[in-house]
């Protein structure tokens, strides 16, 4: 093998198919360990690009010699390796010189808020606020030709663009859209007032906002998000805008979702009941688990008119603790006729206290299969006997659906799947969890699945529809809603209803 020294000249006019030869042989030369000052720059760059991540350490350390040597690139070339290999880890970075895309757009990884810009300073890199302007501005350049271009990009749902929209002109459109969304065709505009030092809208679309300048070119207090969405026309979806702290995340995480955009060609917004005005009742009642060994707390919505010596359809639902906003629709529901009284039986999730996604680890099989068959029995076996003993819920199976959302849909479609005899209906709704090998579907008896999935929710749209075509392909009965929403509360409590209808029909002679 020749000197490191040539085998580095050799690297440097190298062309693409022999780079990973002498990449390979440097990495094995003795004498790679005990490179110093240049030499150690010139070897840290070829390993940081061509090697692999596996090998960001080896040339993160030799990058550091470099530095500490007074070789000018060498400490930007450190921090950029010791970022990597954080993030890699899990780690959020230290510097900020990696940037990611979401979107279309340029994002700063995470940062760890440890370096300070004089540090930045001492490894040649420039502070935190530069790069941060940096990444900007080169997103309103995409975003500018995106705005001025038809359509998506390929294979996306929505994307930011940008008009370069004046103050006046935000100011004309909060006036005549206080709440502060108004659409152009499939263009979103997406503007709120604020003195922050940054603002995001969520939850779908967390593109973080701009903020637009006065005429003197200083900052306003408006701030602008304008994004093209695939059949915005259709969309429904809740949203809110969120205050950032220095490093770009959400003061005290997610803030509250206040306001809700409705499309022109979107679905009805359906009847809603208050707290205080539900023509039937919503009651908290504490369970003793012999199967959880704990107790926990249960939601019950009796119809109004209900008597315990009934046998009345019912839903057994998970996340009792979020569960109001569907029994407003459903009560509505039930007062016109839309659909017969029903019972639905909400168990709360499991304590946020405990550490760990306790709920996931009770609704999804495949994670900790001890707390998944105890929570099988609470639910399956436990919850239904209290139900129809205390409540009069039926005990046949065509009257008995299984109803749950995320990691809730996934709860339900593996409940339903165990146990057919109990449930003739599951309605599962933006399932992260698709269909595989290991999932066992049998088309003879199995309960009516409803499906429903939002176009912007990404993974869980695809796993929900992939679990349309699963059940297609099997024969077996099931009903698929696809909405332009994203992740969202709104779309299952308006889908709920409908999923009741389709089960048991509705009392509504017209």
């Amino acid at each position: 093998m020749s000197a490191i020294g040539d085998l580095l000249s050799q690297l440097e006019g190298a062309d693409a198919e022999t780079v990973p030869f002498f990449i390979r042989q440097l990495l094995q030369h003795e004498d790679l360990p005990n490179l110093q000052g240049g030499d150690a720059l010139r070897a840290s760059r070829p390993i940081a690009v061509h090697a692999g991540p596996q090998q960001l350490p080896i040339a993160g350390e030799l990058a550091g010699r470099a530095h500490k040597a007074g070789i000018p690139g060498a400490g930007a070339l450190f921090a950029e390796c010791a970022d990597k290999v954080a993030l890699m880890s899990g780690r959020p970075q230290r510097f900020g010189t990696v940037v990611l895309e979401h979107q279309g757009d340029l994002v700063m990884a995470p940062l760890d808020g440890i370096a300070d810009d004089e540090t930045r300073t001492s490894f040649g890199l420039p502070p935190l606020l530069e790069i941060r302007q940096g990444i900007e501005q080169q997103n309103r350049s995409r975003a500018l030709e995106r705005g001025q271009a038809a359509g998506l990009p390929l294979g996306q749902k929505f994307c930011r663009i940008w008009s370069d929209p004046s103050v006046a002109e935000l100011r004309s459109g909060l006036a005549r859209h206080p709440e502060g969304a108004w659409a152009d065709g499939d263009n979103l505009t997406l503007v709120c007032r604020s003195n922050a030092d940054g603002i995001i809208p969520g939850p779908v679309f967390e593109l973080p906002m701009w903020n637009v300048k006065e005429d003197d070119g200083t900052p306003s207090d408006l701030w602008c998000t304008q994004i093209r969405v695939e059949r915005l026309p259709e969309a429904v979806f809740g949203y809110g805008f969120w205050a950032l702290d220095e490093s770009g995340m959400p003061i005290g995480g997610r803030g509250p979702v206040d306001h809700r955009y409705r499309g022109i060609a979107a679905p009805a917004e359906l009847p809603s009941h208050e707290d205080d005005a539900l023509m039937g009742s919503l009651e908290t009642h504490e369970f003793a688990s012999a199967a959880l060994r704990e107790n926990r707390r249960i939601k019950v919505y009796l119809p109004l008119g209900h008597a315990a010596g009934g046998s009345l359809p019912v839903v057994y639902s998970t996340d009792g603790n979020m569960i109001q906003p569907y029994i407003r629709r459903i009560d509505a529901a039930i007062a016109d006729a839309s659909i017969p009284p029903v019972i639905l039986i909400a168990p709360h999730a499991a304590p946020m206290d405990r550490t760990g996604n306790e709920r996931a680890l009770e609704y999804l099989p495949g994670f900790d299969d001890q707390r998944f068959d105890r929570h099988q029995r609470f639910f399956v076996d436990e919850l239904s006997a209290w139900a129809e003993t205390e409540f009069g819920a039926s005990d046949q199976r065509e009257l008995r659906a299984i109803f749950g959302c995320s990691d809730g849909a996934g709860h339900a479609l593996a409940t339903a799947s165990m146990h057919r005899q109990r449930f003739a209906h599951c309605i599962a709704y933006s399932t992260g969890m698709p269909p595989g090998e290991q999932t066992r579907w049998d088309a003879e008896g199995a309960p009516f699945v409803h499906l429903c999935a939002g176009t912007l929710e990404q993974g869980f749209h695809q796993a929900t529809e992939a679990w349309a075509a699963w059940l297609h392909f099997h024969g077996s009965p099931h009903h698929f809603t696809e909405r332009v929403c994203g992740h969202d509360l709104i779309q299952w409590i308006e889908e709920l209803p409908r999923a009741i209808a389709r089960a048991w029909g509705s009392n509504n002679p017209n």
